[in-house]
């Protein structure tokens, strides 16, 4: 099951533990890649996300291609971007987007890795990839690089020609064919550069283009760029002239077929973007539409979990919940927030951090796009503890800045744990464990869990780092030298199971009253 994007496994930065990331070698040989999709109507009748969908697709076949030859990681990919026009979508404001992305750069620099690419699908940052990699270079002396999908002759730009090509493969990899309920086009100032591009005019589907050639050649193409920069800057190899070394690391076309169904979450029928702009704005009574907004984390898990664990679990949750509701029900659920506020697990290698003010803008910035469109009902599905104190205090902002209601969703399962696990068994302990055994056995590397606690409920006194009357703020390695909170050796595939359905159980039942409530 691919979780969080459209991507190689074995690559997946989010797929790996921390102790993984620090043995790492040759890490300053590694590509990272963080991918930046925008969510938009492009004028193709197609799903709000289809740069996720291309470009999520050309990325894992390229990196598949260069599997053999290249060290890879790939970032679960940053879907808050520049979105400066009226039929785009979602999008921050570029001191946000600029803060995110150094953000991000921190916790890729802190892990041991020199070389961090950006892989832009959206053609409105194309020239904020320039001014934003240079600032990393700088930062933090990453070696930075860009690649737009105009790179590869690709463009979703309205002054683009070929965006019949786009269409073509994103009809293909949404499975539906184009919607013809476009919008009318609103272009002005074509020739006066930057233009205004209101509304892109809409595309005419052609069926003579071969979508499944142009995805294969494209990202045969994006395998051969990500070679040349792996190449740069490396020496050369012995008796090798520059040409020879970078033809040997090319890795060689293939007809690497589509896989069998789809990697998107069952979820997607309730996910926003996945919606066509003619289905947003058809979507009627959307004042009384509960849109859940899910917020989570990138972070070391003890010795064996992945650091992806709660953005990983936040989709297991949703996709278990949203499957026992009432198909009748408006819920809608909004781009998840994929990083979070994890500072205190920072000197674990692979964790990336996001500030509380960049978490708290990603919020604000979400609610108000969607509540520029029409909706007023919002709840936060929020499976890292660091996020939230921001999240609530966010709520407070957007309750009264918006008159909107808003707060967070919560099961109201409590699992049967011990005393101690109950108090103190508060991250990467039996819970996480057991979930992640049912939810992504392959990323769960049991023989390496432990027991460790931070604190015992029999300690002197009534200082301790979580729930108690005098608390000391704390970093994972003041108090855990694996990372783990609590005994994950407790942890079963059988627990796990039965307090999936549990929880689920309990927020499907939460997330139905409360949508019933807002029909009446």
């Amino acid at each position: 099951m691919t979780w969080l994007a459209n991507c190689e496994g074995t690559t997946a930065w989010a797929n790996h533990t921390w102790e993984e990331f620090a043995s790492l070698k040759d890490k300053h040989l590694h590509l990272v890649v963080l991918p930046l999709h925008g969510i938009a109507d492009h004028g193709m009748g197609l799903p709000l996300d289809v740069e996720e969908l291309i470009g999520g697709e050309l990325l894992r076949r390229a990196v598949t291609l260069s599997i053999s030859a290249l060290r890879v990681r790939v970032l679960p990919p940053l879907r808050f971007v520049l979105a400066p026009i009226r039929a785009s979508f979602f999008g921050v404001d570029p001191e946000t987007a600029h803060d995110l992305i150094l953000e991000i750069a921190s916790g890729v620099h802190a892990a041991g890795f020199r070389k961090l690419v950006f892989w832009n699908t959206s053609p409105w940052n194309a020239e904020f990839m320039d001014v934003v990699a240079r600032d990393v270079r700088v930062a933090f002396g990453l070696n930075t690089y860009y690649v737009n999908l105009s790179g590869l002759g690709l463009d979703f730009h309205p002054a683009a020609s070929g965006r019949t090509a786009l269409q073509a493969m994103g009809a293909l990899l949404s499975g539906a064919p184009p919607s013809d309920d476009m919008r009318a086009g609103d272009v002005r100032d074509r020739l006066f550069r930057p233009g205004s591009w209101r509304q892109p005019e809409p595309v005419k589907p052609d069926s003579s283009i071969d979508p499944l050639t142009l995805l294969e050649k494209s990202s045969s193409h994006l395998s051969r760029l990500l070679s040349d920069i792996d190449a740069d800057g490396q020496p050369e190899a012995a008796g090798q002239s520059d040409s020879k070394h970078l033809e040997a690391l090319r890795p060689k076309a293939s007809n690497h077929a589509l896989p069998p169904g789809t990697p998107w979450p069952a979820y997607r029928t309730r996910y926003l973007p996945a919606l066509t702009r003619g289905e947003l704005d058809a979507w009627a009574n959307k004042d009384r539409t509960l849109v859940i907004l899910p917020t989570a984390a990138i972070e070391q898990h003890g010795y064996h979990l992945p650091v992806g664990v709660d953005s990983i679990l936040g989709q297991a949750f949703l996709e278990a919940t949203l499957r026992k509701l009432d198909p009748g029900l408006r819920v809608l659920v909004a781009p998840p927030i994929t990083f979070g506020k994890s500072n205190e697990h920072e000197g674990f290698p692979g964790t990336i951090s996001i500030s509380a003010k960049s978490l708290r803008r990603l919020l604000l910035a979400l609610v108000r796009q969607l509540h520029d469109l029409g909706f007023r009902f919002f709840a936060v599905l929020n499976t890292h503890g660091g996020n939230s104190a921001t999240v609530v205090y966010t709520l407070r902002e957007i309750q009264s800045t918006f008159g909107v209601r808003a707060g967070m969703l919560s099961s109201g399962f409590t699992p049967p744990l011990s005393d101690i696990e109950r108090d103190f068994g508060f991250h990467a302990g039996e819970w996480e464990s057991s979930l992640m055994m049912a939810a992504a056995p392959a990323l769960v590397r049991f023989e390496r869990a432990v027991c460790e606690y931070p604190a015992r409920p029999d300690d002197p006194g009534e200082l301790r780092p979580e729930n108690a009357p005098a608390i000391a703020s704390w970093i994972s390695s003041d108090i855990s030298r694996s990372g783990t909170m609590g005994d994950a050796t407790a942890a079963t595939v059988e627990k796990g199971r039965l307090w999936m359905e549990e929880w689920s159980a309990g927020l499907a039942r939460q997330i139905s009253e409360l949508a019933r409530s807002a029909e009446t």
